[in-house]
């Protein structure tokens, strides 16, 4: 009996076949206690480390990484008894934030030619806002002949990152999690740069080109990022 209503409460949240029957009768038995959810949420949800509860304890509003990373939620979730609706919750609420902090950021860049502000917005975030920008500026870029052009603004782009101010960060851990970011979008920069110094050597002319098409290319649409 004890084995039918822990597989019915996995069936509901599927995320709890990746722990132990000790940890889930441990979650299901204490499902409103923050100091027990704060222990196995990182066993549930690789990219979450914590969760930031209101002063009441009675709702979840940010989700924090293993680097310190905070990311606000756009609505808050609310714990109650049945432990295995609000996981389910928590889960639709991180994506529907992500969701949403990518238009935004996405939409933040198209309005600048010289990189999205590091400090706005998640790691995650940004590196992916910011391949969805290189392939819609590259593919106008290919099919205007204009990719010296962009080929300026990708470096004058990398120059701009390799400069952030890390001392920017209010605390050593959110100049660490800004440091993080900085690395990872000049490594990602480098690459674009790479991409269009090939395009540019074999006169590229047209977005159906093989070398264009054999790149992993991101764009957005619906609100949504499609591969």
């Amino acid at each position: 009996a004890l084995n039918e209503f822990l597989e019915e409460k996995r069936s509901i949240f599927p995320r709890f076949y990746f722990i132990g029957d000790d940890d889930l009768l441990e979650i299901l038995g204490q499902a409103t206690n923050p100091v027990i959810i704060q222990s196995h949420l990182k066993k549930l949800f690789a990219g979450i480390h914590t969760v930031e509860f209101n002063d009441s304890a009675g709702e979840i509003m940010a989700m924090r990484s293993l680097e310190g990373e905070l990311v606000p939620f756009k609505t808050n979730v609310i714990i109650s008894a049945e432990v295995e609706v609000w996981l389910g919750k928590l889960a639709d609420e991180m994506q529907s934030t992500l969701q949403a902090l990518l238009v935004e950021c996405t939409k933040a860049g198209r309005a600048t030619s010289g990189g999205i502000d590091p400090t706005r917005y998640p790691s995650q975030i940004l590196c992916l806002a910011e391949q969805i920008l290189f392939t819609e500026r590259c593919e106008q870029a290919i099919q205007s002949s204009s990719l010296s052009e962009f080929l300026i603004e990708l470096e004058s782009q990398l120059e701009s990152y390799i400069n952030i101010d890390l001392s920017s960060g209010s605390s050593d851990g959110s100049t660490h999690v800004l440091e993080l970011k900085q690395k990872a979008l000049i490594l990602d920069t480098i690459h674009s740069i790479d991409v269009v110094r090939t395009l540019l050597e074999r006169s590229v002319k047209s977005t159906g080109h093989w070398l264009w098409q054999k790149q992993l290319r991101h764009y957005l649409k619906n609100g949504l990022c499609v591969l």
